[in-house]
């Protein structure tokens, strides 16, 4: 029997052999020709493109001087690169006699360009006239001439793409014709040895699986279960298992979550029970003092002046965490940035005054406006100013600065004081950190907070020249003229 299948085997092996063979080089003299034609339309293309770029440059370089604009120095730049691009590209006989002319012809008009009298002189304008018609007639009508050439060109290599393609589409149905028969034949070999090794097939999948959970998931492994049954089987159970891996992973993400709320509202409770814990301490030794005065006198002014101070300072300190807790929705109208920044130096100016703080407001003429509450606007830049004073006790320069970008508008806060702690830096907008004694550090949180809220940012850097910079970008309202 061994010697009845070795008999029709070699054979089936040869003939198999002259017909793959066959569809090799069948295959591959197509697929030369396709790669000959690509190469050539390739090159077409690219030479086109460059032609149909010169074209537009030279369009706008025409009217451009036509209108007496003579800023084109970067127009002449582009086209000496477009032509050189043509130069390079251009691989028959007549394109490149196109080619050599067009660039021959706007070397002659650079030299007419380059020789024009100052624009004093009234030979001036008809010098320059002279040029822009040399340009239209002697350099836009070469360039014309190489797209109309490689238009025909991309036109007849399409056609033979198309019959190329026809052979290809015959030679592939022969090929696939053979390949099918060949396969037939290779076919119940690797059918046979896949019959044979199916049972000692063995899928590991322990290093996915150790990514989801420390301990292994079992391996898949055929044993005694005939063909693909058993591996469904036991791929199902994997899938079942990952899926309760997944949820797992997802409830202790919950977990961590609700975690970090709960911390955060600690947090929030130690900055209240620190805020309030001084002055209400203040408060009640104040009131025992008078309770065990002997003589039964009630507080006196100052004391009492002592205890509406701490009282607003606890109002304030309960504002500010409300502030931050429930922020407010912004109540959005056309306000006009200026504006708001002028009230906001106005405010700042008393103090500086007292500190011997120079204030300076630098904005455009023209108005800003945005789509914003005014209120909230107000109160980031009254936090950047006031933690700017802070910053300068004795003395230094304000300077309040607004630039104006494309549907943006950029406001930088400046100082001169000692600049931010390098430690604070990657915490700054975090709530409660402050380098101050009495500071609750949630004004640059909140800043924050209505910058974004406005589709804008904050940043904040360090100056080179000492002191610390706080720069706001906001979304402007386009004027209908813009």
């Amino acid at each position: 029997m061994t010697t009845v299948h070795f008999r029709y085997f070699w054979p089936f092996v040869l003939v198999t052999a002259c017909l793959v063979g066959l569809c090799v080089v069948v295959a591959v003299s197509l697929f030369r020709q396709q790669a000959t034609i690509t190469v050539a339309l390739r090159e077409n293309v690219t030479t086109r493109r460059a032609a149909s770029d010169l074209r537009g440059c030279l369009n706008t370089l025409i009217a451009l001087e036509t209108h007496h604009v003579e800023a084109v120095s970067d127009l002449h730049a582009r086209a000496v690169v477009y032509i050189a691009e043509i130069r390079q590209t251009a691989n028959q006989p007549e394109e490149q006699a196109l080619a050599a002319r067009l660039e021959e012809n706007f070397s002659r008009y650079l030299e007419m360009w380059q020789s024009l009298p100052p624009a004093p002189d009234p030979r001036h304008a008809s010098r320059l006239m002279e040029a822009t018609q040399y340009l239209e007639t002697q350099v836009l009508a070469p360039c014309r001439d190489i797209e109309n050439f490689n238009d025909r060109q991309m036109a007849q290599t399409a056609e033979q793409h198309e019959r190329v393609l026809g052979q290809l589409a015959w030679g592939m149905a022969g090929i696939g014709a053979l390949g099918g028969f060949a396969g037939l034949v290779f076919g119940y070999g690797v059918a046979r040895g896949l019959s044979q090794s199916i049972h000692r097939l063995q899928v590991r999948i322990a290093d996915a699986a150790g990514k989801l959970e420390p301990i292994p998931l079992p391996e898949i492994v055929f044993v005694d279960e005939p063909g693909f049954q058993g591996l469904n089987e036991q791929v199902d159970r994997l899938t079942s298992r990952i899926e309760q891996v997944v949820h797992q992973l997802q409830q202790r993400e919950r977990e961590v979550l609700r975690a970090e709320q709960l911390a955060a509202v600690g947090q929030l409770a130690a900055g209240v029970a620190h805020e309030i814990r001084n002055p209400l301490t203040a408060i009640k030794m104040l009131v025992q003092n008078a309770l065990e005065a002997s003589d039964g006198g009630g507080l006196s002014a100052d004391d009492l002046l002592i205890v509406e101070a701490e009282i607003r300072r606890m109002e304030r300190s309960l504002q500010a965490f409300l502030e931050f807790a429930r922020p407010p929705k912004p109540e959005r109208r056309l306000v006009e940035l200026r504006a708001i920044l002028g009230n906001v130096a106005a405010l700042a100016r008393g103090r500086a005054d007292k500190q011997r703080v120079q204030v300076r407001l630098d904005t455009p003429p023209q108005p800003v406006t945005l789509l914003a509450d005014p209120n909230q606007l107000q109160q980031l830049f009254v936090n950047l100013v006031l933690n700017a004073l802070d910053a300068m006790p004795n003395g230094g320069t304000l300077t309040i600065q607004v630039h104006q970008n494309k549907g943006s508008v950029i406001v930088e806060v400046h100082d001169t004081g000692a600049g931010l702690p390098e430690e604070l830096m990657d915490r700054l907008f975090e709530p409660f950190v402050s380098n101050k004694e009495t500071g609750l550090g949630l004004g640059l949180p909140i800043s924050r907070r209505i910058a974004e809220d406005h589709g804008g940012s904050i940043q904040a850097a360090q100056r080179a020249g000492g002191g610390a910079s706080f720069i706001v970008t906001l979304p402007v309202v386009e004027s209908p003229e813009g």
